[in-house]
């Protein structure tokens, strides 16, 4: 398994458990039609990674909406200004730069995926089948 795999299983599959991996990027089915795609992305610098990209699929039209999440802006206790992955092709290592993320930042992580996919999920009807909206 992979440094980013491992991460992103972190990221993830703590909030989807049937989450799939694939190379990168880890993809979860929303419904019969939609599907988020979550891939950890660098942001104008080669090999540091500051955030997470969340895309939504739809099966018929292609993508429907992408957001970035910055680990700057939900990770809890960073005392780092940026709190990033790093490839060191060098030594080829990819490891956590100047700071590791705690149980709190992942649970914040947590909290930003499922508020942005929630809002691509099937919400209830307020209205019975039989009741249509003018």
């Amino acid at each position: 398994m992979t440094f980013f795999e491992n991460e992103l299983r972190k990221m993830v599959g703590e909030v989807y458990p049937d989450v799939k991996y694939i190379g990168r990027s880890a993809y979860v089915e929303l419904d019969g039609w939609k599907t988020a795609k979550f891939q950890i992305i660098t942001q104008g610098i080669a090999d540091e990674y500051t955030a997470l990209k969340v895309k939504i699929i739809s099966k018929n039209k292609g993508t429907l909406d992408t957001t970035v999440i910055r680990f700057a802006e939900v990770f809890c206790q960073a005392d780092v200004p940026d709190p990033h992955v790093w490839t060191d092709k060098d030594n080829d290592v990819t490891e956590w730069f100047n700071y590791i993320p705690t149980p709190q930042d992942y649970a914040a992580l947590h909290k930003a995926i499922k508020e942005y996919t929630d809002i691509f999920m099937p919400q209830p009807s307020a209205y019975g089948r039989d009741q249509i909206m003018h």
